[in-house]
């Protein structure tokens, strides 16, 4: 096995040993973002979901605006491989993406003035 095998077998164990719908927070992130390399549409709604809410809830991330912005990038990014036949809730991931990039956007320019 090579490290990258290594590393996906592991995020997949973490997952299947977890109990609820999403794994949330700095672990998620790494779960979702190994498994996404391998299986985009499979994994791209829940690492969508958890860059969100890191940007949102991140202690560490509170006063750095660019760091939140990176992550909704990649949130966007992750969002457009979500399966056109995925649930309605999962395409509205980047709707709100869109909508939370153009809130930071607006906030640096005010900020700036």
């Amino acid at each position: 096995m090579n490290a990258h095998t290594d590393l996906v077998l592991k995020a997949r164990i973490r997952l299947l040993s977890h109990n609820e719908r999403i794994l949330n927070g700095e672990e998620g992130l790494w779960v979702y973002r190994t498994l996404f390399t391998v299986n985009p549409h499979a994994h791209a709604y829940k690492l969508a979901y958890v860059l969100r809410e890191l940007s949102e809830t991140s202690p560490r991330l509170a006063h750095l605006p660019e760091a939140r912005q990176a992550l909704l990038e990649e949130a966007g990014a992750a969002s457009c491989h979500i399966p056109a036949d995925a649930p309605t809730y999962q395409h509205q991931m980047w709707n709100h993406t869109v909508a939370q990039l153009r809130e930071i956007e607006r906030r640096q320019g005010q900020a700036g003035q």
